[in-house]
């Protein structure tokens, strides 16, 4: 009996030094993108063998296909002579499930390629990466870390889909999930407070580069691009700005968007002095376009109307209408009763936060002052999200300040005594026609363990007595002890 026990323990003791083997979550070739969340592929081996494995983690609704065809980047690595690895994270679920799992398979990964990992994160995979490293202790299985346009401070986008005239929209779609709100603005802003102070001298490296196009007009990412243009140049998802971290070196800043950006023969050549240490730091300036948004959304059936004003100064108005449906039919009509046709037709990218919605989009360069009007019609009716991007007038007249969930305005382009604005939090309406005034608008109350989009819509009369409207969209975050997160 003793000696049959002594030789079980035996056989433990050699089983625990074996190579450890992953058969159930570890798979070569291609990756099956309907595979269960957690499945990890190993790339064909490079030959010779010349750098460090890389694991490459997708962003939001994306999986490890995203890689492969038409994706070349596997190719590129392989190529390279590296390793490499692709996983199935959660498509919808948080930085912290996805952290969680990804962290349990960079164990897994390490010990399969037996040495450290490099880990590039497209968009939000360089948030779930960041989310196992200093939140799940992965740090030990990783030697580096680069991000492709990730929203390291969130995206507005993530803000407009959870703003109170998205949700017409969210409710066919189903744009919203619990991926799509850990990147709004404020969340992201919680998530920096409590992961920057963990970087330290002995840290895992990390550095970012950033996509500065928004492609064609008309193209998937021109919405996106369009609305994001009041926050400064961006990839049509994600701004540069918020792509950027204070303790990671920038070494490129590409003319792509965001669905180029992870592509291997655009991407790789910038990656490969990354991949061996060299330091290609770019300059880090700030751009701001002098863009304004006004937002709307409803439901119709049959046909629907939505009216919106421009004053005068306006140089370009950019429409998108976002509908659950491709419309029969849409008009963008001016005060004059001049029809503008719709100009392009495409279905959102299906890796777009507005997956789902099928993008109408008007472009008018020197539109006339009045009161403009979207027609709609569809022979089953359909719920719809418009946003219009004014470039000039009183853009620069209404100032958003940091902070507030507010704006300061310029009493000498606007008349203050005409102007009111309407406060939405998510989609419950809690102020409504308040008069504004030089100082800051709206201030609500600090609801510890909360998450707020707010919508803030402005209607006045500039000094010329012309009617104009704008739209603020912003999100704080408010953790548990009361302290606000913009």
């Amino acid at each position: 009996m003793k000696l049959m026990k002594s030789l079980t323990a035996l056989v433990l003791v050699i089983s625990l030094m074996l190579p450890v083997q992953f058969a159930d979550a570890i798979s070569k070739g291609k990756p099956d993108p309907n595979a269960p969340s957690g499945t990890w592929y190993v790339g064909e081996d490079p030959a010779p063998k010349t750098g460090q494995p890389i694991l490459f983690v997708h962003g939001l609704t994306g999986s490890a296909s995203t890689w492969f065809e038409p994706n070349d980047m596997f190719q590129q690595a392989r190529d390279a002579g590296h390793p490499t690895a692709f996983i199935n994270l959660y498509p919808d679920k948080s930085n912290w499930d996805n952290g969680a799992m990804l962290a349990e398979k960079l164990a897994e990964m390490h010990a399969h390629f037996g040495e450290k990992i490099i880990v590039v994160g497209h968009s939000k995979g360089g948030v779930d990466t960041q989310t196992a490293l200093y939140h799940n202790n992965a740090e030990r299985y990783v030697s580096k870390v680069i991000t492709l346009g990730t929203p390291h401070h969130g995206s507005q986008l993530a803000n407009l889909a959870y703003s109170n005239w998205a949700g017409w929209l969210a409710a066919i779609i189903g744009m919203r999930s619990e991926g799509t709100d850990s990147l709004q603005t404020g969340t992201m802003a919680h998530f920096r407070s409590i992961t920057d102070p963990l970087v330290t001298q002995q840290t895992v490296p990390t550095s970012t580069l950033s996509g500065k196009s928004i492609g064609s007009f008309g193209s998937a990412l021109w919405f996106g691009g369009i609305y994001l243009n009041a926050y400064g140049a961006n990839d049509g998802s994600v701004t540069v700005d918020s792509s950027r971290l204070s303790y990671a070196p920038e070494f490129a800043s590409l003319s792509l968007d965001h669905f180029a950006i992870n592509q291997g023969h655009l991407v790789f050549p910038h990656l490969r002095n990354q991949l061996a240490n060299a330091k290609t730091d770019v300059a880090t300036e700030r751009s701001i376009a002098e863009t304004g948004t006004i937002v709307r959304g409803g439901e119709f059936l049959g046909a629907g109307d939505q009216p919106f004003f421009i004053e005068e100064g306006v140089n370009s108005i950019a429409v998108s209408i976002l509908a659950s449906e491709e419309l029969t039919s849409a008009e963008l009509i001016a005060p004059s009763g001049q029809s503008h046709a719709v100009k392009t037709v495409q279905a959102e990218h299906e890796n777009s936060l507005f997956n789902g919605a099928v993008a109408h989009h008007f472009e008018v360069n020197s539109p006339e002052s009045g009161e403009w009007t979207i027609q709609m019609k569809h022979k089953d009716g359909a719920s719809y999200l418009a946003v219009a991007a004014l470039e000039g007038g009183v853009t620069s007249a209404i100032q958003t300040v940091a902070g507030t969930i507010a704006s300061n305005f310029d009493a000498k382009a606007i008349d203050l005594n005409n102007t009111s604005y309407t406060v939405y939090v998510n989609d419950r309406e809690v102020s409504s026609d308040q008069p504004v005034t030089s100082a800051k608008l709206f201030s609500l109350p600090a609801e510890p363990n909360t998450s707020q989009t707010i919508t803030v819509d402005i209607e006045g009369k500039t000094m010329a007595g012309e009617a104009f409207e704008r739209t603020i969209i912003t999100h704080q975050y408010i953790d548990k002890n009361g302290n606000v997160f913009e």
